[in-house]
Parts: structure tokens; sequence; C-alpha cells
């Protein structure tokens, strides 16, 4: 019987790369995944599915159930692809089967090199080049200062990507070139939030690949971007280099100095011009480019998993063999990224040059005909490619091909009306992103009107956001008041999967966010877009667009919409219900 494993994850690039060599390593793979839209849970490798994520669970009961679902399938080990994963394992190891192989770093790793300014500081004591910068509270300190400081442009960090206690929210990197840019950063932290803030370093990102045991690096693997987003983040498009011995040493260092034991992806800079390079930060998990690494030759996830289980160690040595010629994207991330740039280039340069910068970037697709492979595409696997492109030409097309007629507002009447007689006793949730314009006036509209008929219905609203106990904005309270309904002692709530009641709750939305949010995290059969049924006499609508920071007019057509809406809801409801 073949060894079971858990792997925990839900891209396309470490995640399915972890499930696709695990699976042809002859173990059986079952999958947690943060996200049920997810293309790669149409992998044809994977055995059982189960969702959980951090938006409709606590992390408290994502972790209970987790326990669970371990317990009762006898895993040979878990494989988590991302710190969300990661320290909820390490912090919880004692709660796990001793049978069960947890694949987490080391102690001295998680100590040492997930936060940012700790790996600052080894590198710095280790003599490896690292951006000069300082931990400060930004905010207060201003733009003007912070650009005295460090140049003209400068980057802001958050030590770590993840916070433990708050494992819903990825906390990103901003390159910072003017005050727009600062304050777009820093429109939602506070006076005491701090930052690692480093000078710009000019050059191209590169990574050294490697798998280490107790210290020593035994696989390594180089690779550099071919095309990097102009605002940061990953790559979408990657080439294999050889491994640079300078830059092997300093992972060398850092290695030994954690004992580091596992996988992982040390990420740098260069100057092409100078050849001068700094370490950037350390990813010591499955990393984004993890494809293009096996794609040329190093099945790291294989290595690694094999020598937790089997124990199957390299011979002494770095081995560094492998296909240079290698090249991997991201397909989706690659497409919207030349559509970013080329507007970019378009509003800068003129759409001629535009157009030949695009159509350049396009013909790099031929070396799919010779080394290039993309990253969600396996021919022995094709479903999650399929997936892939599926959700892009909806994300791209679909919006434009939507369209709204009285006979569909009819239709999903006639779905509604059905479900809220196919329950029980109805159980309606209005569902906003704040839950503090939208959906708390979407309810008081709707329990106005179902007092008044004496209908038991139960009746609520909620959000997406995971800050609680937040208050309607003054404009909501006021423009409420003007039609008869009181929002002052409102509080906001986030929705919890515990909150949904299969068979009797029906959701009503507002926009297409919304819609998707519900559909990749959450467990739910009756979900409606509040925005089908505005009449149609204030025109076609396909959202009930969110009015924050809009002022008191756009409040006050949002609510003119929702609350006709609701209105034509409940008197459609009570024709039928009279018959």
């Amino acid at each position: 019987m073949s060894k079971k494993v858990l792997i925990l994850g839900e891209d396309t690039r470490s995640f399915l790369s972890v499930i696709r060599s695990l699976a042809k390593q002859g173990y059986q793979v079952d999958v947690v995944c943060f996200d049920a839209s997810s293309p790669s849970l149409k992998s044809k490798y994977i055995k059982n599915v189960f969702l959980l994520n951090y938006q409709a669970y606590t992390q408290t009961e994502w972790l209970e159930n987790l326990i669970s679902i371990v317990e009762e399938q006898n895993y040979s080990a878990i494989v988590p692809c991302d710190e969300r994963s990661i320290f909820p394992l390490n912090e919880n190891k004692k709660r796990f089967p001793d049978t069960t192989v947890l694949a987490i770093p080391n102690q001295m790793v998680i100590k040492h090199l997930f936060d940012k300014s700790t790996t600052k500081a080894l590198a710095e004591k280790l003599n490896i080049p690292v951006a000069k910068g300082e931990i400060l509270s930004i905010k207060p300190m201003g733009y003007d200062k912070l650009k005295a400081k460090f140049g003209s442009q400068f980057v802001v960090k958050p030590t770590l990507s993840f916070e433990s206690d708050n494992l819903a929210t990825r906390q990103t990197v901003g390159v910072i070139s003017s005050q727009i840019d600062f304050d777009r950063y820093t429109k939602y932290i506070s006076d005491s939030d701090e930052f690692l803030v480093e000078e710009y370093f000019t050059g191209k990102g590169d990574g050294l690949s490697l798998l280490a045991f107790d210290g020593q690096v035994n696989h390594a693997f180089a690779h550099t971007r071919v095309s990097e987003p102009r605002s940061g983040g990953g790559s979408s498009y990657r080439k294999a280099i050889p491994v640079d011995n300078g830059k092997l040493d300093a992972c060398k260092k850092l290695c030994e100095a954690t004992r580091y034991h596992g996988v992982g992806m040390f990420e740098f800079k260069t100057n092409i011009e100078t050849g001068k390079w700094i370490l950037i930060e350390v990813n010591a998990r499955f990393w984004g480019s993890l494809p293009l690494a096996i794609h040329a030759g190093i099945d790291f996830p294989a290595l690694y998993v094999n020598s937790l289980l089997q124990g199957q160690h390299m011979e002494k040595g770095v081995n560094t063999s492998y296909n240079q010629q290698a090249y991997a994207r991201s397909l989706s991330s690659d497409l919207f990224d030349s559509k970013a740039e080329f507007e970019y280039d378009r509003a800068n340069i003129g759409s001629a040059a535009a157009l030949n910068n695009l159509s350049r970037r396009l013909l790099s697709y031929t070396r799919l005909l010779t080394s290039e492979k993309i990253d969600s595409y396996d021919p022995s696997d094709r479903q999650p490619f399929v997936a892939e492109c599926k959700q892009f030409f909806d994300s791209t097309l679909a919006d434009k091909l939507k369209r709204r007629s009285n006979v569909i507002q009819q239709e999903k009447l006639r779905k509604l009306l059905t479900a809220i007689y196919a329950a029980r006793t109805p159980s309606i949730k209005f569902v906003c992103y704040g839950n503090i314009m939208r959906s708390p006036m979407a309810k008081e509209s709707l329990r106005l009107l179902t007092n008044q008929a004496k209908l038991g219905w139960d009746i609520d609203s909620y959000g997406f956001h995971q800050n609680e106990n937040r208050k309607s904005p003054d404009e909501c309270i006021e423009e409420a008041a003007k039609l008869g309904i009181d929002l002052s002692e409102h509080r906001s709530k986030c929705l919890r999967q515990s909150n949904i009641d299969i068979e009797n709750t029906i959701i009503f939305v507002f926009d297409d966010k919304n819609m998707d949010k519900l559909a990749r995290y959450y467990k739910v059969e009756s979900v409606f877009n509040l925005a089908w049924f505005v009449p149609s006499g204030l025109g076609r609508h396909n959202e009930i667009e969110d009015p924050y920071g809009k002022g008191n007019a756009a409040t006050a057509y949002c609510y003119l919409l929702v609350v006709e809406a609701v209105k034509l809801i409940f008197e459609e409801y009570l024709k039928i219900k009279t018959l």
C-alpha cells in the first residue's frame, strides 16, 4: 500500500508542482486547499480534497479541522507550501501524531529566516551583501523624511509576509517612488506599525533554490527573471542559469548558521552592469518558480519528501546538474503582466513603441516549441491548465459578454422564490465586503417589510472583512435615517461557515467580487446578486457599487438601488404567497 501524504496550499506553481511530483513518486496525495476555485484541484493526481481557509473559518477552527483530518486519515507526511500552514504546524507540532512527519523548516530557520529583519541581521553578521535599511514607523515619519534618508525611490517591507495571528492577510512589499505611492501604501496602517525600509537597489531579480540537510547544501538550482512586474512581486517568466559561486557561498553560510534542513529559495538582485548583487530575502519553503526547477531536472519535492520518509540522502557535495536552457512561465500571470506593461508603455512611450515591445514579448511564446513549459501544464495532467485558461477568459472577457434583460431577471427571480419556498425557515444573509454600508441597509430594509407582514424569517448581514465590530460611516447613518432606518447601533461581523445552514440559507451579495469570494471560500448553495433585482426603471445593473469613501450622494444612490431591489423581491414573494 502506498504511503499517504497531505499537501497544503492553493496555487498552480508550488502547490500543483508538489502534488504532481509526489504522486509520480507513488505517494497517495490528499490536499487541504485554501481556495475552492484553484485550478490545481482539477489534477488527476489528487485522491481527496479538503477545503479549509482563514476566511470561512477562524484560525482555531482551521487547526481543529486539520487535526481531525490527519488523525482520521493516518498520513505519513504533511507538506505545507506556504506560511499560512507552516506557522500553525510549527506552533502545534505536539498535537499531531508521532507517526506523521511534518515537512516544515527546523526551528533555527524559522527564528532567523522567516522575518526579513532577522534575515538581514544574520546576513550582515555573515558579511553577505544586503541593501542599506532599518526598521521604522513610516507613517509618522512621512514621505519627505524617508526620501531624504533613503533616496527618491525606496522599498518598504513588512518583516513577515504573514503574521501568525492573522494568517488570512498577506502583507505586501511596496516600491515607493512618489508621495502618491506613499499615501496609497500607508492608507490602512497605523502610526505605530513598523516596517523594514531599504534603499532601492537597481538590478534584476534572480534566485538560488536548494535542498539542505543539517546545514549542508545538497542540491542547488539557479534562475533569473526574464520579465518582472513593474509594481514588484513574483515574476511570471523565468529561465534557468548557472549557479553563481558567490551566491552559493552566501547560501551555504546561512544554511550552516541555521542548521538548515529542508527546501528553500534564496532571492537575490543583481546589477547587470556592475555585477554587484544583494540578498533580498529567503523563502524557507516551496517557492513560486518551483515548476522551472523540476522542468530543468531537479525534483525538489521528491528529493525532500523521500529523504524524510525513506532516508534517501544524496552523496557528499552539491548537485548543480540541470538543463540551463529551460524556461517556465505562469500563463495567466504573464498575460496579465503583458497587458499591464503594454498599457504603461502606451501611456509613456506611445502606441507604436508599446506595440513593438508587446510583439517581442509575445514572440517569446515560440519557446514553448523547444525548452519552455507552462507552470500549470503537464501532458499527463492537463485539466489544471484547462481550468486556468477558463479562469483567465472569465476574468477578462466574460464580463464584456454579460447582458441583463427583463427575461433574465425573471429567471433569477423564479430561482430565488423557489429557494425561499424550499427552505423550512428562510435564513436570509446579506453579505458585502465590509458589512458597514450595503449589507446592513439591505438587512434592515427587508426586516422592516417582513415584520410588517409578520413573517418569521431569519435576516442578518455579514462581511468578508476580518476586522469586526466596526460602525457604519456617518453618511450611511444619515442617508438611512432619511429612509426611516436606524444604522447607528450596527456593528460589523465577518461571515463564517458556521453562520451558513446549507439547506435554509439564502445569501445576497452586491457585486461579482462578493460572488467570487463566496465561491472560493464557502460552502453554500443559494447565492444571488441583489443587483439582478433592481427594477428595470432604474437601469440595468450587474452590481450595486460600494459607496465607501464617495460621500452622501453616492451612498444615497446605493441605498435607492438596495431598497428598490429588496421591495421588488418582497412584492413578488407576496404575489405568489397569496395565490
